[in-house]
């Protein structure tokens, strides 16, 4: 009897230490990734990011009647798009990531799904640029592995020029400025034969190489430089849950925790 009672106090004092460690262990877990939680919930929910994207593609099919106007030498026109929160919405695998951290392996597995909705506008944009004979190159860094799903995905949901052609994934000439992110040499490759008239993307990196280094204020002289640009050649898409833009925020440096770049981020607020 003696020997039970000394065993049923120190079970549950295991019980109750397990539980605390659970429920720590729980709380950075959501922690590290709570910086998710506004800008997913406001991509998912907010009538803005909609209309924001309704508005792009306003101006994108404008721009596009204006080219297609002035194309008096019959030249093969192409707008080039990215395909991640620019054609598809990928909020879902962030809104599991969030749950979930250790759900960031599991980009892959989203990706092979090929189950992706279509963003607000865009099969719209890109079914009118085909009836008016301009073609869509979709540019991607995805990686190759990911080739068929993507082309799947863009196929299921009905996007014109889903073909082999007219995708170039990460290593498709990404090497020619020596960054494996870099869309310069993809970009230079649909040029040989066609006039790109548009560039539309969530990142600045999907227009020019000149928005690549971040550096030095953030990349925002950069924008300033081509301001005329924007809504002309420029297309830019909302994404405030992921993007290069956060990089300079955290010093270039991957290796770093998720706390660690949180930590970051909040010292580098600008505050009253």
């Amino acid at each position: 009897m003696k020997t039970l009672k000394l065993i049923i106090p120190s079970i549950a004092f295991l019980l109750i230490a397990s539980c605390g460690l659970a429920q720590e262990t729980n709380g950075n877990a959501s922690k590290s990734q709570d910086k998710l939680l506004m800008a997913v919930s406001w991509y998912q929910h907010s009538a803005e990011m909609k209309a924001l994207y309704y508005q792009g593609f306003n101006i994108a099919k404008q721009r596009l009647d204006e080219a297609v106007a002035a194309n008096k030498d019959g030249k093969h026109l192409a707008v080039v798009v990215d395909i991640d929160e620019t054609m598809l919405d990928n909020s879902p695998f962030e809104a599991s990531l969030m749950m979930n951290t250790e759900f960031k392996q599991g980009w892959k597995d989203w990706t092979n799904k090929a189950s992706a909705k279509a963003l607000p506008g865009t099969l719209e944009f890109t079914q009118y640029a085909k009836s008016k004979d301009v073609e869509i190159f979709y540019i991607t860094n995805r990686d190759d592995s990911e080739r068929i799903p993507t082309l799947k995905n863009l196929q299921s949901v009905g996007f014109p020029f889903a073909t082999e052609d007219h995708l170039y994934t990460k290593s498709d000439l990404s090497e020619t400025t020596g960054n494996t992110s870099s869309k310069e040499g993809r970009r230079a490759k649909v040029a040989k034969d066609h006039e790109i008239i548009l560039l539309m993307g969530d990142n600045l990196n999907d227009f020019s190489m000149m928005f690549e280094d971040r550096s030095v204020n953030d990349g925002k002289d950069a924008v300033e430089k081509n301001r005329e640009k924007f809504g002309q050649r420029f297309i830019i898409l909302p994404n405030p849950m992921y993007g290069a833009w956060e990089k300079p925020l955290y010093n270039y440096n991957d290796k770093l925790s998720d706390e660690e770049k949180t930590k970051l981020y909040k010292e580098k607020l600008i505050k009253q």
